[in-house]
């Protein structure tokens, strides 16, 4: 079967897709009214780095049961399992976070009510979009990006979405040179515990 033949491919994906998204988040007050005329305060900006770190180490000591499914090219296959390590698990989302280096010339900001959302201004990005929604308390509820990568050897599009303690999706298409164009998806979703 798919999933005991190709059981390496949940951890080499997550490895894989390792450099994915790259921007700064502004973050903002959702409850208070300047929120929805666009305006962030640029005095603080979110990590997303740090935001996984935080969630690697609150998944890490909950240790919740994840209903995981890997499909390639349209074959599925799912199973219920407690991750062991949540660092590589995350780690497609956690090391996109290019904070330090942010240049806001590169990319339009958009903040209306509890999100904000990056566009690249250029097509030449990795990083297309960058979209993240908080809460009323500003705790992020969804993190979502697409990212690109274009070269002479191969095209490769990719959708990560990261819903807090709901699910966590990868979607990528690449077509190589010379080779079909395949379709892979990862996607856990977090079983909630039975108290």
């Amino acid at each position: 079967m798919y999933w005991y033949q190709n059981n390496n491919l949940l951890k080499n994906s997550s490895r894989a897709l390792s450099l994915l998204m790259g921007s700064a988040l502004l973050f903002w007050s959702c409850g208070s009214p300047s929120a929805t005329k666009k305006t962030q305060k640029s005095s603080a900006i979110f990590s997303v780095d740090s935001f996984f770190n935080a969630e690697v180490n609150r998944l890490q000591q909950l240790n919740p049961a994840v209903l995981k499914s890997v499909s390639k090219d349209g074959e599925k296959e799912q199973r219920e399992l407690k991750i062991g390590n949540w660092k590589n698990e995350l780690s497609a989302f956690q090391s996109a976070d290019i904070s330090k280096n942010f240049d806001p010339s590169l990319y339009e900001v958009k903040a209306v009510d509890c999100v904000t959302e990056f566009t690249a201004k250029k097509k030449e990005l990795q990083i297309q979009k960058l979209r993240i929604e908080f809460d009323k308390n500003e705790k992020v509820k969804h993190i979502h990006i697409d990212k690109k990568i274009t070269n002479t050897l191969y095209d490769s599009q990719e959708k990560l979405d990261y819903y807090s303690d709901s699910l966590y999706r990868i979607v990528k298409l690449q077509d190589v040179q010379g080779l079909d164009a395949n379709q892979y998806e990862i996607e856990g979703k977090f079983i909630p515990s039975k108290k």
